[in-house]
């Protein structure tokens, strides 16, 4: 399986938002096996000429960013455990968790 998206609305999912940007809202669930790297989220068809930011909501205790690259999703969580302060950032989930629980990721993606 991958990443499921699924946008707030089936027609209209655009909104422009001024100065020729367009916003798209939607939810994200993710799978039973998280790839080290990310999970693909190509955005490309709703924004052919520039993805200008992406934000998602905090779900379950994990983070998310987007790797603007690779055209992903990158998934972390708080490694508040360790004793060491550089331990305690936030780290990428390791390659194959299950994430099957995190079926409504909100995020909302701006761009051209």
């Amino acid at each position: 399986m991958a990443l499921t998206i699924t946008y707030k609305e089936d027609e209209g999912i655009v909104e422009k938002c001024g100065h020729g940007y367009k916003m798209v809202t939607g939810t994200l669930a993710f799978d039973s096996s998280y790839p080290t790297g990310g999970e693909a989220m190509d955005m490309s068809k709703i924004f052919p000429t520039d993805l200008h930011l992406v934000l998602f909501e905090f779900n379950s205790g994990y983070s998310f960013q987007y790797d603007y690259s690779n055209k992903k999703v990158l998934a972390y969580w708080g490694d508040y455990a360790q004793t060491t302060p550089a331990d305690k950032a936030h780290i990428q989930v390791a390659d194959t968790t299950d994430l099957s629980g995190l079926t409504d990721v909100r995020f909302v993606a701006i761009g051209k």
